[in-house]
């Protein structure tokens, strides 16, 4: 991982989206391999349990979350503090589906940390 990686959920309650930036100004990618498992816990429990292996296995340095609102508090709060410490943005936006180059559009600000 470089140190300056950044990892994009996209989240709507029903499914979830991993892209990453390398830094910013760099192009939005979807991180290949990675998804969201199915099981018991609630879809919040399983989004945030990847996360958080993700942030322990060194993955990604910093995570934006994107999604509704009631989406995005559920989902934090079953994170662990150091996968939620690595949170620096958060886009309250239903953008799931879109492509890269549109969730650039969306999301520059917020990957210019």
């Amino acid at each position: 991982m470089r140190t300056s990686e950044t990892w994009i959920c996209l989240a709507d309650g029903d499914r979830a989206q991993f892209y990453h930036c390398e830094s910013p100004g760099y192009a939005v990618e979807p991180v290949m391999g990675f998804g969201l498992p199915q099981g018991a816990r609630t879809f919040a429990g399983r989004l945030a349990a990847q996360l958080d292996r993700a942030a322990r296995d060194s993955l990604f340095n910093t995570l934006v979350l994107v999604g509704p609102h009631a989406v995005l508090m559920a989902v934090e709060e079953e994170m662990a503090p150091g996968t939620r410490a690595r949170v620096v943005g958060e886009v309250e936006r239903d953008l799931c589906g879109r492509s890269p180059r549109e969730l650039e559009a969306h999301l520059g600000m917020v990957l210019r940390h």
